[in-house]
């Protein structure tokens, strides 16, 4: 049994961070060095002036441990993991509403990321091991 309104904290406004979409610009690399500059500037209003920031998650730490101890957990890999492929856009949704007619640029992406997906020969190769048995 939860508390009242329990999942009401996922949407407030307080807690909120950056949108995968905005960090997947960030963590480009013609834009990682702009925004680890621009994170990392001294203020004083930020746990230890700004300087321990993690890029990907968009928070800033106290010193160098926390930071470590940060990386190590569970809501940072998953962070990266959502990193790692390509966020939806404007263009998707429109033609999954069936708005758009061209598709180029869907199939494009596409073969991109089957072409990035490394994996697939060593499950294929694990089934035919498991068949073979």
């Amino acid at each position: 049994m939860g508390r009242k309104g329990a999942r009401n904290t996922r949407y407030k406004v307080k807690n909120r961070s950056r949108d995968i979409d905005q960090i997947y610009e960030d963590v480009k690399e013609e834009n990682i060095v702009r925004r680890i500059a621009e994170a990392t500037e001294p203020d004083e209003d930020l746990p230890a002036l700004g300087q321990f920031f993690c890029v990907s998650c968009n928070k800033y730490f106290i010193n160098e441990r926390t930071l470590l101890v940060h990386k190590t957990g569970k809501p940072h890999k998953r962070r990266l993991k959502a990193l790692v492929e390509q966020p939806h856009t404007q263009d998707d949704a429109d033609f999954a509403a069936g708005l758009m007619k061209d598709d180029s640029h869907l199939r494009n992406k596409k073969l991109a990321t089957s072409a990035q997906q490394q994996n697939t020969p060593l499950i294929t190769s694990l089934a035919s091991y498991a068949c073979a048995e």
